[in-house]
C-alpha cells in the first residue's frame, strides 16, 4: 500500500483535504478537534486508481514539528498544501525545507481554499509557490487548485497523485519499519504501527528492535483493521509482537535481524536549510532520523559539510539514513542530510569522508566495503548492520572480521618488521610465537593469519612466524654446551635446577623446543628418556604410595618429587587419594 503524506503550514486545510479525499477524519484526539489543528500523526486511507493508498496527515504547527518529521520519512508521495488565501507562510517554508533536505522528490502541491478567494488571488498563490520551490526537490511538482468543501479540483488532484504512485519503485532492501505508535491490547499484547520503508514481514517472523537490541516474534499483522499474513514496503502496518523486554515507543526501529545497530555517535553529511545560510558550530540541537528524535551536539570537521553528532541517547542508524537537524533554541530546522558512518572514529580524515560520500548512493554491499575501507578492520556483523544489511565484497574475511586489502597489507608489513626484530634478538629461535606477534601488533589472531597468508615476506611453521629464508643454526660451541647440560641432567633423577646450568635463555628454548628435555615445573626439567622411565617405573609403586616413597624410589629430593608428582597428576598418569596417590592406566 503506497503512502501519501501531507505537509504544509498550520490551518491551511491539510486534515480537511484528507477527509475530503478519503471520507475519514484523520484528527484522532479530542484536543485536536477542539483546537482545530493536528497535534499528532493522523491516518486515513482511500482507493486512488489501482492503488489502495494510506494517508499520513502531519501537524503543521511549529510546536509539533517533530511529529511532522516522524510522518514524512517513509512516504511515496508528498501532498504539499498551501492555502490560496494565505500563501507561503513560515511553516510552509519549514515543511518545504524538510522535504527538500530529506530528498523527497515525488509529490503534488494542492492550493486549498480556492472557494474563499477569487481567481487572481489563486493565480498569485500559484506563482508564489513556483518561485519558492524553484531549486528545491519540490520544483516541477503538479500544482492543483482545490476546494475541500465544494469538491472543486479533487478529481484532478487524485489523478495527479495516481500518476506519481504509478511510477514509484518498490525497494528490495531488508525489512525496516520505524515505530510511530505503540500500545497494548488486552489478550493480544503489544502492538506497534508504522510505515514499512523496505522489505517485507510475515506472521512468525523474527525481528530485531533497535536501539534495545531485543529479538521479537511477529504474532499478527493488520492493514487498517484487517488481519493479513504479511505486509510489504510502503504499507501502513500494525504488528502484534511478543518477546520485547520493554515497551516500544516512537523512534524505535523494527528491522530484519542484524541489519541495523544502535549508536550514540554518527558521522553525518549536513546541508543547511536555505533560510539558515550556515549551520552554527555550537548550540543545542535535535537530530531526527526515521521517527526518532535525539538531543545532539554537533562538531564540524574542518570547513566541510561533515559533522560528528554526539547523541545523548542511542538511536538506530545505518549508512545512508536521511536525517534532519533542528536548533532547539530557535526551534527551527537548520539542516538535513544523511548518515555517512554510524561507527565513526574520533576524527575522520577528509579522505575517509570522501570515500563514504562516494559510496552513499551505492547499494548496501558497496556501503559495507566503504566502511571497511575507512576503518581498515571491522567485525563483519557490525559492518553488515551499519550498512543496512550489506555484505562486504572487496574486503578480506578473517574469522569474524572483515579487513580491507590496504589494511591487510599494512598489517603484513608491520608483522614482517616485528618478526625481523625478533630474529635479531632471538637468533636461535625459529620465529616469534604467533600469539605474541598478534599481541604486539594489536590485531586479532585470525586477522594476523590472513596477513601472513597474503604476505610474500612471512612464513609460519608449528605456531611460529618467521621471515622467509631465516635460519636459526646453532654454533658448534652452543651444541657442546647443550650436550653438557643434557649429560648433567641425565646423570641421575636428583637433577640440578635448570637455571643453574651453563646455558642461556635462548639455548634453554632450543632444548625444550627440540624435545631434548621436558619441563615439569618452572625450574625443573628431565631428559626425555628420564621422563619415559618415570612414567614406567611409577607403576611399580603400591596404590596409595606417598611422596616419601616416590622420592626414595627415584632418588630425588622433596624439591623434585612434589612438582614431579603434580605433573604426573596433570597428565593423568597418577591420581591423588587422600595423602597418597594411585597409578591410573
Amino acid at each position: 500500500m503506497p503512502i501519501v503524506g501531507t505537509a504544509g503550514h498550520v490551518d491551511h486545510g491539510k486534515s480537511t483535504l484528507v477527509q475530503a479525499l478519503t471520507g475519514t477524519d484523520p484528527d484522532r484526539w479530542a484536543e485536536e478537534k477542539e483546537r482545530g489543528l493536528t497535534i499528532d500523526l493522523g491516518f486515513a486511507w482511500a482507493t486512488i486508481g489501482v492503488h489502495d493508498v494510506g494517508f499520513v496527515d502531519v501537524p503543521g504547527h511549529e510546536r509539533f514539528i517533530k511529529n511532522m518529521l516522524a510522518g514524512v520519512g517513509a512516504i511515496d508521495c508528498a501532498l504539499f498544501v498551501v492555502a490560496a488565501d494565505s500563501g507561503w507562510m513560515p511553516q510552509t517554508e519549514e515543511h518545504a525545507a524538510v522535504l527538500d533536505l530529506l530528498g523527497v522528490d515525488r509529490g503534488v502541491i494542492a492550493v486549498t481554499r480556492i472557494d474563499l478567494t477569487d481567481g487572481d488571488t489563486t493565480e498569485l498563490a500559484i506563482l508564489e509557490i513556483e518561485e519558492q520551490t524553484a531549486g528545491t526537490s519540490l520544483e516541477g511538482w503538479p500544482i492543483i487548485p482545490v476546494s475541500s468543501p465544494t469538491g472543486a479540483g479533487l478529481t484532478e488532484l487524485m489523478r495527479a497523485i495516481e500518476v506519481v504512485l504509478d511510477t514509484r519503485n518498490p525497494s528490495d532492501l531488508p525489512f525496516r519499519m520505524w515505530v510511530d505508535r505503540s500500545f497494548t491490547i488486552a489478550g493480544a499484547g503489544q502492538v506497534v504501527t508504522g510505515t514499512i520503508t523496505s522489505g517485507s514481514v510475515a506472521v512468525s517472523d523474527e525481528l530485531e528492535i533497535q536501539p534495545s537490541g531485543d529479538r521479537v516474534r511477529v504474532r499478527g499483522i493488520q492493514h487498517h483493521g484487517r488481519d493479513v499474513s504479511s505486509s510489504v514496503g510502503g504499507s501502513r502496518t500494525a504488528i502484534n509482537i511478543s518477546g520485547a523486554s520493554i515497551a516500544l515507543e516512537r523512534g524505535d526501529l523494527m528491522a530484519a535481524p542484524g541489519t541495523a545497530l544502535a549508536t550514540t555517535r554518527v558521522l553525518i553529511e549536513l546541508q543547511p536549510a536555505r533560510t539558515v545560510g550556515a549551520i552554527p558550530d555550537r548550540g543545542a540541537f535535535h537530530l531526527h532520523v526515521g521517527t526518532a528524535s535525539r538531543p545532539a551536539q554537533l562538531r564540524r570537521l574542518g570547513t566541510s559539510s561533515a559533522f560528528i553528532a554526539q547523541l545523548v541517547d542511542p538511536v538506530a542508524a545505518t549508512v545512508g539514513d536521511r536525517i534532519i537537524v533542528r536548533d532547539s533554541g530557535r526551534r527551527a530546522v537548520v539542516g538535513g542530510g544523511r548518515i555517512l558512518d554510524p561507527i565513526p572514529v574520533q576524527r575522520p580524515r577528509s579522505s575517509e569522508v570522501d570515500r563514504l560520500l562516494e559510496a552513499i548512493d551505492g547499494d548496501p554491499d558497496q556501503r559495507a566495503d566503504a566502511l571497511i575501507d575507512v576503518h581498515g578492520m571491522v567485525p563483519t556483523r557490525t559492518a553488515v548492520a551499519a550498512a543496512g544489511g550489506g555484505h562486504p565484497v572487496d574486503a578480506v574475511a578473517a574469522g569474524s572480521f572483515s579487513v580491507s586489502p590496504a589494511e591487510l597489507s599494512s598489517i603484513g608489513e608491520m608483522a614482517a618488521t616485528e618478526t625481523a626484530a625478533f630474529h635479531a634478538r632471538n637468533p636461535v629461535r625459529p620465529g616469534i610465537p604467533k600469539p605474541e606477534l598478534a599481541s604486539r601488533l594489536g590485531v586479532p589472531p585470525p586477522v594476523l593469519d590472513a596477513a601472513i597468508a597474503a604476505s610474500s615476506e612471512l612464513a609460519e611453521e608449528t605456531g611460529s612466524v618467521m621471515v622467509r629464508g631465516f635460519t636459526n643454526e646453532i654454533s658448534i660451541a652452543d651444541e657442546a654446551r647443550i650436550d653438557a647440560a643434557i649429560a648433567a641432567i641425565g646423570a641421575s633423577f636428583d637433577v640440578p635446577r635448570f637455571g643453574t646450568l651453563d646455558i642461556d635463555t635462548e639455548l634453554a628454548h632450543v632444548m625444550l623446543r627440540r624435545g631434548d628435555v621436558v619441563r615439569v615445573a618452572d625450574d625443573l626439567v628431565f631428559t626425555s628418556s628420564q621422563v619415559d622411565e618415570i612414567r614406567r617405573r611409577v607403576a611399580e609403586l603400591p596404590d596409595g604410595f606417598t611422596v616419601s616413597e616416590f622420592k626414595d624410589r627415584f632418588g630425588m629430593s622433596r624439591r623434585q618429587a612434589v612438582p614431579t608428582l603434580e605433573w604426573l597428576d596433570s597428565i593423568g598418569r597418577t591420581r591423588r587419594s587422600g595423602d597418597g596417590r594411585i597409578v591410573r592406566g
